[in-house]
């Protein structure tokens, strides 16, 4: 019975604080209750409010011959008259892949950039198309050997290493920079400079080939790189003709830098350095005269150099080369012995390439209204 009387109270304690609890937050909402704001005071829903209507604005003619009839400051925009809203504009160092760049400010390679820092392109590579076109080719070419996405747009970002690697891949490697002007090919006679001896050239041979290659300084200071690229003739062993190149490389570099920086003070050349590339074509595919002729004796439009690009030991073998790829001698007879002379002659050659824009370089972005087809 005990047990029984105990459950029995327990749960009539229960249930009366329960009802407490209840009439606790009646008279609390009683008390407390706010009005509903959806509500007027006798507790019906106001009237729903009108909405503002949104002009339609003034209609225009978008294709009229007259041009569409806007007030200032608006513009037609699916025949109907809107305001002209200013253009976003983007800071230094901003992507501008979707707006403009800052008065001062020019977009090159989706950046904003201040304008003296800018290398612009060249007027000789902007003006000449067969000249822009081999420097994109040399791009594209230097790009395949690239991982980095930011390396991907300029010649520049290849090492000597690349391009005699590039050389070696490509037959007609020489051909494309036969798109270059100011082009230059000094020769050496057979078996020089020594491999084992410092005895060559004489003092009065190299004042002769830096004062030929003097001619170009200003084709070579106008340059952002300079290919200097040996060759071999194709009598002998591969493995001396080989060493004769890099030989002869080193000699015409030594002497391009002597043009390049005289007159410059030591503490000012290095912020005037220009790269110089140097490495081999393969002995294994020699040029032929007509092709040679062709390829570094004309311009790339075909016209002839003011200044001769052959450059040679002395003044007689200079004129004698000069003389035969002119006309003086059957280009087409191999069988003759002057031809087999000129053969080896021609290949035993330093071809200097200065390669005046590397592709990177800055050009203004063509806004929307300058691409082809769309409305003006």
């Amino acid at each position: 019975m005990n047990s029984e009387f105990d459950t029995s109270t327990k749960l009539l304690f229960v249930l009366t604080g329960f009802m407490a609890i209840m009439v606790g937050l009646i008279a609390y909402v009683a008390v407390f209750r706010q009005p509903d704001p959806l509500l007027d005071p006798d507790g019906k829903a106001p009237p729903e409010a009108a909405k503002p209507e949104t002009p339609e604005g003034e209609p225009c003619d978008a294709s009229s011959l007259d041009g569409p009839a806007c007030p200032d400051g608006k513009y037609c925009h699916f025949d109907v008259c809107v305001p002209i809203t200013e253009n976003h504009l983007c800071g230094e160092g901003a992507s501008c892949r979707d707006c403009e760049c800052e008065s001062g400010l020019l977009c090159h390679h989706f950046r904003c950039v201040k304008e003296d820092q800018v290398d612009k392109t060249p007027l000789e590579c902007a003006e000449n198309p067969k000249l822009a076109e081999a420097v994109r080719t040399l791009a594209h070419k230097c790009a395949s050997r690239k991982a980095s996405v930011q390396q991907i747009a300029s010649t520049g970002s290849c090492t000597t290493a690349d391009w005699e690697a590039l050389a070696l891949e490509d037959e007609k490697f020489d051909l494309l920079l036969s798109a270059f002007p100011n082009r230059m090919a000094i020769h050496f006679p057979s078996g020089l400079p020594h491999l084992t001896r410092q005895t060559w050239p004489t003092a009065a041979v190299r004042s002769h080939f830096v004062a030929q290659i003097r001619q170009f300084r200003d084709a070579l200071r106008g340059s952002k790189q300079i290919f200097v690229i040996g060759r071999a003739s194709p009598d002998g062993s591969a493995k001396d003709n080989h060493l004769l190149a890099v030989r002869r490389m080193d000699l015409a570099s030594n002497m391009i830098e002597t043009v390049l920086y005289e007159g410059i003070p030591e503490t000012e050349r290095d912020a005037l350095r220009i790269p110089i590339r140097s490495f081999t074509l393969p002995t294994t595919n020699p040029i032929n005269p007509v092709r040679y002729r062709k390829s570094y004796l004309t311009n790339p439009d075909g016209s002839r150099p003011t200044v001769s690009p052959i450059i040679a030991w002395d003044e007689t073998n200079q004129r004698n080369l000069q003389t035969a790829l002119d006309g003086g001698l059957d280009l087409e007879d191999r069988n003759s012995r002057d031809w087999q002379n000129l053969y080896g002659a021609i290949n035993r050659v330093v071809l200097i390439i200065p390669i005046p824009c590397l592709g990177d370089e800055y050009e203004k972005r063509k806004s929307v209204l300058d691409r082809p087809g769309d409305k003006r």
